[in-house]
């Protein structure tokens, strides 16, 4: 079984149209939605749908504390041999976690991830430089070429996963996941995904300060730990 963890804080306007896409999704699964402290509409969302779908858990944490402790608490939680994570913002198509899962299952991969930006996507200069300076920053420390070191997606068993032993607590989560699964030498195939920018003012979160909290995190795993 697969298992979708799906990190979300305030998301009210986009929350449903990932879960009724990841519901429609051709594979046997469990979604894992795990409520961030939202103060807006996203648990009633997310119960409305739960009435009618069995395959949707939610945990509900008290106070927003960040992506990467959702991503740790929805491992605890999944019962799946294969975990994903899916941003509820839409900017990643569901649909296409299932051709990742296909590549991992039927290769020697120990974890496929989706890359961003293989084509001429419409996002803004920034923000395509800023992503391709951390995945730069990410092949030079590690020896390692990465194409996409902040994608979201990146498909790994279960067992890979807890080896992980995660712990950053938000967006730098990403910068630690690509240092252990380098260091533990997993196999990596980088499989180019579709991808559709939002700004902040349409509830984009992630900002510069972030970027230097992935840097920071890619350079004390790498001579720190």
């Amino acid at each position: 079984m697969f298992s979708i963890i799906v990190p979300v804080y305030n998301e009210e306007n986009t929350i449903k149209v990932v879960l009724e896409t990841l519901l429609r999704l051709a594979v046997e699964k469990e979604i894992i939605v795990i409520n961030d402290g939202s103060t807006d509409n996203t648990q009633k969302s997310i119960a409305d749908l739960r009435i009618n779908s069995h395959k949707i858990k939610c945990i509900n944490l008290k106070e927003n504390i960040g992506k990467g402790n959702a991503i740790q608490e929805g491992i605890k939680a999944a019962t799946g041999d294969i975990i994903a994570i899916q941003d509820a913002d839409l900017e990643y198509n569901p649909q296409e976690l299932v051709g990742l899962i296909d590549i991992l299952k039927n290769s020697n991969a120990t974890v496929v991830y989706g890359i961003r930006f293989s084509a001429d996507f419409k996002t803004p200069i920034w923000h395509r430089l800023g992503n391709k300076f951390l995945s730069f920053c990410t092949s030079v420390l590690y020896l390692k070429w990465i194409s996409d070191m902040e994608t979201c997606y990146k498909v790994m068993y279960k067992k890979n996963w807890k080896s992980l032993e995660l712990k950053s607590k938000r967006f730098e989560i990403e910068a630690e996941i690509t240092a252990k699964v380098i260091r533990n030498k997993f196999r990596i195939i980088q499989q180019p995904i579709s991808y559709t920018f939002r700004s902040f003012r349409e509830g984009k979160k992630i900002s510069y300060k972030d970027g230097i909290k992935a840097f920071t995190t890619l350079f004390k795993y790498r001579f720190l730990y």
